[in-house]
């Protein structure tokens, strides 16, 4: 029973250092980390994924103000991306459209905002 015990231990801890290293190749956006929008506009985040929730790696997210450039940028291997917009541009003015081959858009899910600066938005793709 002692063997087992010190397995579980083992892999306890193997699982919780590859969670928290998987958080930080993901570049999640936690309370303490430095909010860096002042000089750069509003942040977005979020995961590219398909309609059944897999992640889509490397798949290419615009970020599109009303007024403005349109900023393109590609998500990590583990489907997530994070960019600024100009400072002038406002959150709720932006567009959001990810593209990946093989697969369409079918939806893009906002979630609510607790701040203007940062938006957390996610990019639903379906396989074609």
């Amino acid at each position: 029973m002692h063997i087992h015990k010190n397995r579980f231990n083992k892999f306890l801890l193997s699982l919780i250092a590859i969670s928290s290293s998987t958080h930080l190749l993901a570049g999640g956006m936690d309370e303490g980390q430095s909010d860096d929008t002042a000089a750069a506009g509003p942040a977005f985040f979020g995961y590219v994924r398909d309609e059944r929730g897999s992640i889509l790696a490397k798949a290419i997210v615009s970020l599109q103000p009303k007024n403005g450039k349109a900023i393109v940028i590609q998500a990590n291997v583990l489907g997530v991306y994070k960019s600024h917009v100009s400072p002038t541009a406002k959150a709720d003015d932006v567009t959001i459209a990810c593209e990946k081959p093989g697969y369409k858009q079918i939806r893009v899910v906002r979630r609510p905002a607790t701040t203007a600066k940062v938006v957390e938005t996610d990019c639903l793709m379906q396989k074609l």
